[in-house]
């Protein structure tokens, strides 16, 4: 494997101003990260960057390897241990809280799949908004049917998702191991929960509030990114074909899909066309797709973004979509996942003031 990452750990050092003995520099190359280096050598990563085959920004054709680097300096340079890092290692989860030990919370969040590409800094946001859940066999986690209120991922055990969940015929759909997540799909539609969530034996859990998930998403856009894929690859698993069946259309009611997950899948699916709404109420709006790209939308005298925001507030009506009704202006600016999380904010919002009153 090609590493990316490295540590640069002191040997020895003889008077150095700098370094004690055991200091580390770490590389998220082509970044360093500082989060996790206790302390930097400008003069010490470029020496050891000569060495590489190629510029870390061009990808590297070879691997780091294991070995040893000496400072620049001519005078009792300071010895240092250089460890390529195995990012597909499985890292032990630090004990207790992460905010402990910075350091090995980001190497730890480093090995979760859904977490490795992310810089090292931003991990060590992320370590700070974490909280730890433990559940015992059979605790329910989320609930069909329930607002989504939360992000997990499973750290120890398993978690079983659950199908016809409010019967008594309650059947296993999947098993979700050490490294997975879920719960994102209701917070990024605005949807109820779709399925019952139960530990299976003792379970140790990640958990982010919606709101703080929420926050770091629009802090990440690659995150969000990540996000939209996981969520249209989880749609698609539960039978939404129109991902996969691009020349088509597909109609359906807002009780069982929502504007969101339509929207959603829309984007990811990079479909071109126009969604027609229509409420019971006989009111009527549309959003105009062009590969994936929100371009135009109308509601009633809103256009564009606005126009957007009030049809995701929706909760009953049909939906059509009809790809031979393609835009050809784009009138909006922002990007699918921006629409999608300012349309849930005001969503949020309007709620809150609806209850203080």
């Amino acid at each position: 494997m090609t590493s990316a990452r490295v540590v640069l750990r002191v040997l020895e050092e003889d008077g150095c101003p700098l370094f004690s003995q055991g200091d580390e520099m770490v590389l998220d190359l082509p970044e360093v990260d500082l989060t996790s280096s206790r302390k930097v050598c400008a003069l010490t990563i470029a020496k050891f960057l000569e060495g590489l085959d190629k510029s870390p920004c061009e990808g590297l054709s070879a691997p780091v390897g294991d070995g040893e680097l000496l400072c620049p300096r001519t005078s009792r340079p300071v010895r240092f241990e250089v460890e390529a890092v195995d990012e597909e290692r499985k890292v032990s989860a630090p004990e207790g809280d992460l905010v402990r030990d910075i350091t090995a919370a980001v190497a730890h969040l480093r090995s979760i799949p859904i977490f490795r590409p992310l810089p090292a800094a931003f991990l060590s946001r992320l370590a700070h908004r974490i909280r730890t859940e433990s559940k015992e066999d059979g605790d329910l986690i989320l609930q069909k049917g329930h607002p989504g209120d939360a992000f997990f991922v499973v750290r120890e055990g398993k978690v079983e998702v659950m199908d016809f969940a409010d019967t008594k015929m309650a059947s296993v759909v999947t098993t979700l191991k050490a490294g997975d997540c879920f719960g994102e799909m209701s917070i990024l539609t605005g949807a109820p929960v779709a399925a019952n969530v139960r530990a299976r034996g003792h379970v140790e859990l990640y958990a982010l509030t919606k709101e703080d998930f929420e926050h770091l998403l629009r802090d990440n856009p690659f995150m969000a990114a990540r996000f939209t894929r996981l969520m249209a690859q989880r749609l698609v698993a539960a039978n939404f074909r129109i991902v996969q069946e691009g020349k088509k259309s597909f109609s359906g009611k807002l009780a069982v899909m929502n504007i969101p997950t339509v929207v959603q899948v829309l984007a990811d699916a990079r479909r071109s066309g126009t969604l027609v709404v229509e409420g019971y109420d006989r009111r009527r709006g549309e959003v105009a797709f062009s590969d994936g790209d929100v371009f135009d939308a109308h509601l009633d005298s809103l256009t564009g973004e606005e126009a957007v925001y009030a049809l995701l507030a929706w909760q009953e009506g049909d939906f059509a979509f009809d790809p031979g009704r393609v835009p050809t202006e784009d009138k909006v600016k922002s990007g699918v996942m921006n629409l999608l999380l300012e349309g849930m904010r005001r969503i949020d919002e309007a709620e809150r003031d609806e209850s203080a009153s």
